[in-house]
């Protein structure tokens, strides 16, 4: 493959074939979340307006979709000047993604902490604006159990992170901070990584990407998250199914979350 790629510094060696595809698939569909989660396990997707939060989603479900079928139930706002940020969420089978409409969509007089703190807690309804939410009023929004948080995704486009003030990026260290001390699991999705110049043919091997491991390793002095934490996806839709290396770096993921997920509820028993 050439100068460009490097095994020393790969954070993830995902396998790519069917069989283990369809492994992880069978997995992903057949788990039980752990009791003290309920009925389902719910992830927040996290980031900036036009990071790809919800195309991320979309991605997810087409992922889990047995036949492979691309899905488009989380609406990508193509306006970015009218865009709300309502916390929703869209659903497969016991799995939940939480999504709002970018972090800086928010308005100042609101408290980012706070909401953020809110909607892990499961205080915060589905479809709630939250240009309109008041977060200083929290005592009147009781824990909804069946909201809480379980695991947080900090979504970011590879292409543009370095653009984001460093005053953002404080923030979300101080967020994904706030998510440690409140012991749910967290990642980094990395989108769009299919714009930097990496051959389709060589997707499989997109942990090896020297550009991508050096934009991982700015992202962890950024954020403050180990490298092993972070992961690639490509949300690029070709035809009406997903393709099978789009599809093993989705489902790669999600075995990720699920398994860590479950590993932080036995080490609390």
């Amino acid at each position: 493959m050439g100068s460009s790629y490097s095994n020393d510094n790969a954070v993830h060696s995902p396998v790519f074939n069917r069989r283990k595809l369809e492994s992880l698939r069978d997995y992903l569909l057949g788990y039980q979340p752990p009791r003290e989660c309920g009925k389902y396990i719910n992830i927040l997707l996290f980031g900036m307006e036009g990071a790809g939060i919800s195309a991320t989603i979309n991605t997810f479900l087409s992922a889990l979709d047995p036949k492979g079928r691309i899905t488009n139930l989380a609406p990508i706002e193509r306006n970015r000047k009218s865009l709300t940020p309502t916390l929703n969420y869209c659903g497969s089978n016991y799995l939940r993604f939480w999504d709002l409409a970018g972090w800086n969509a928010l308005e100042n007089k609101n408290d980012p902490m706070q909401v953020f703190n809110m909607i892990l807690e499961g205080r915060i309804l589905p479809g709630t604006d939250l240009h309109e939410f008041n977060p200083s009023f929290e005592d009147k929004h009781s824990i909804i159990p069946e909201n809480i948080i379980h695991g947080v995704a900090f979504v970011f486009d590879m292409n543009t992170f370095d653009n984001i003030d460093l005053y953002i990026m404080k923030q979300f260290q101080e967020l994904q901070t706030l998510v440690a001390q409140k012991y749910i699991y967290r990642i980094v999705i990395g989108t769009k990584f299919d714009q930097l110049g990496i051959p389709e043919r060589y997707y499989s091997y997109i942990y090896n990407y020297k550009l991508l491991q050096e934009k991982f390793q700015k992202l962890s002095e950024y954020t403050g998250m180990d490298r092993r934490t972070m992961f690639a996806i490509i949300n690029t839709s070709r035809g009406d199914k997903i393709g099978q290396t789009r599809c093993m770096l989705t489902l790669y993921i999600l075995e990720n979350l699920v398994r860590n997920i479950n590993r932080y509820f036995k080490m609390i028993e």
